[in-house]
């Protein structure tokens, strides 16, 4: 299934939640996916990830709450 992804770009909203780290984490050992974007509203935690992954030109953040339509 994850392979399905390879040479896609992959939007994950909550990216920096439980559910979100995993399949960020999953993309990126298991798929050849072109972009993985992550897009959450906490910044702390966006910039922890960021850390975690330095160096991995596959990842975007935004920082942004999906229940806002503007």
């Amino acid at each position: 299934m994850v392979a399905s992804f390879d040479g896609s770009s992959v939007l994950v909203t909550g990216g920096t939640g439980s559910f979100g780290k995993k399949m960020i984490s999953t993309l990126l050992s298991q798929s050849k996916a072109r972009r993985i974007i992550v897009y959450s509203r906490d910044e702390l935690k966006q910039f922890q990830m960021q850390q975690d992954y330095q160096g991995e030109s596959r990842l975007r953040f935004f920082i942004g709450n999906v229940r806002d339509r503007d």
